[in-house]
């Protein structure tokens, strides 16, 4: 049988709300009165109640993480499990929980947000994406509800953690134009994606500073998260595409294209050079090992708790930003003298 407040309320002779102010550490219960109810918690292996703590503190220490894609896809992704490894490792040294949702569209993610803001269920949100003219941020901001956003977002009143991937974009396409290159295809471009617009973008600039001409034939789009390299890149070269490099947008669009490049009798990276986004830990014992960004996913998950735990706190509206730091990892997929090292 559960062990209740009235039970340890009578065994401690004092009433039940004295323990619900012992639980919620009220200062104006002594320190004996404390110690006592808290030996006797201990003694009945008595647990707190968390819905009934938070009615007394008006706090649930739990915060709601949003998620998208089908929980079956995005958990085959290193990227979000060890994205949640971060934020998790700081809630549990804070002393928060942590509830997880996965949506797998606009209208389902705008729903959850609406059911996690208005139930009092969470003290805040973590956002796993950003996109364009985002109704959900609209939600939270408009409620004043305060949430951290793992991507960038335009909307001034947003507070959000990210990587530089206009910077990510132009090294990568640097990194192709200074082994030779001049046709680089740009794999898994998204529209509405803020993260592969920037890329994107960078990547046009590295093009432009290098005075080489920006091929729009050249860029694949894709559905963010579902869609896979093999059938995108295979579905390119069979349409005429021919370029010497690939900058692909994630690290398993790589994988993918590199297959797809492999059954159409090219080699990489003598044909056709691939890199590829994340760094996930496949890519170094891959054939060839891929080049790829180290975005730093768990850094990613800490830093947005802890920009999250401050808005929570903070009375005073303010508008954060953090950029996380990626490192290009250059491994022989894009380098010819590292073919077969």
């Amino acid at each position: 049988m559960r062990v209740t407040i009235t039970d340890i309320a009578k065994k401690a002779k004092v009433s039940a709300s004295t323990v619900s102010r012992v639980i919620a550490d009220n200062p104006r219960i002594s320190t004996a009165t404390k110690e006592k109810v808290l030996k006797i918690m201990e003694e009945m292996n008595y647990h707190p109640n968390m819905i009934a703590r938070s009615l007394v503190n008006r706090s649930t220490r739990i915060i709601g993480i949003v998620m998208p894609g089908v929980a079956e896809q995005s958990f085959k992704h290193p990227f979000f499990p060890e994205l949640l490894a971060g934020i998790a490792s700081m809630a549990n040294k804070k002393g928060y929980k942590i509830l997880l949702a996965n949506v797998a569209t606009v209208d389902e993610e705008k729903q959850m947000v609406e059911e996690l803001t208005l139930s009092g269920m969470t003290e805040g949100i973590i956002l796993l994406t950003s996109r364009d003219q985002d109704s959900s941020l609209e939600q939270l901001v408009a409620e004043h509800f305060p949430f951290v956003v793992i991507g960038r977002s335009e909307n001034p009143y947003v507070n959000w953690v990210d990587n530089d991937n206009f910077n990510i974009g132009y090294q990568l396409a640097e990194h192709f134009i200074k082994q030779g290159h001049r046709e680089i295809a740009f794999l898994g471009y998204s529209p509405g994606a803020l993260v592969t617009r920037d890329r994107l973008n960078g990547y046009k600039k590295a093009l432009q500073d290098h005075q080489l001409a920006f091929d729009p034939e050249l860029v694949v789009e894709s559905k963010f998260i579902t869609d896979n390299g093999y059938d995108l890149m295979k579905a390119f070269l069979a349409d005429g595409g021919r370029p010497t490099a690939v900058l692909a947008c994630d690290d398993y669009l790589a994988f993918g294209a590199i297959k797809a490049i492999h059954e159409a009798g090219l080699a990489v990276p003598t044909d056709l050079a691939v890199a590829g986004i994340n760094n996930v830990p496949l890519a170094d014992y891959h054939n060839p090992p891929l080049t790829s960004v180290a975005i730093n996913a768990f850094s990613l998950g800490t830093k947005a708790f802890e920009m999250l735990r401050t808005v929570m706190k903070n009375d005073i509206q303010s508008y954060n930003r953090a950029i996380i730091p990626a490192d290009l990892v250059i491994r022989a997929s894009s380098r010819h003298e590292l073919h077969g090292a």
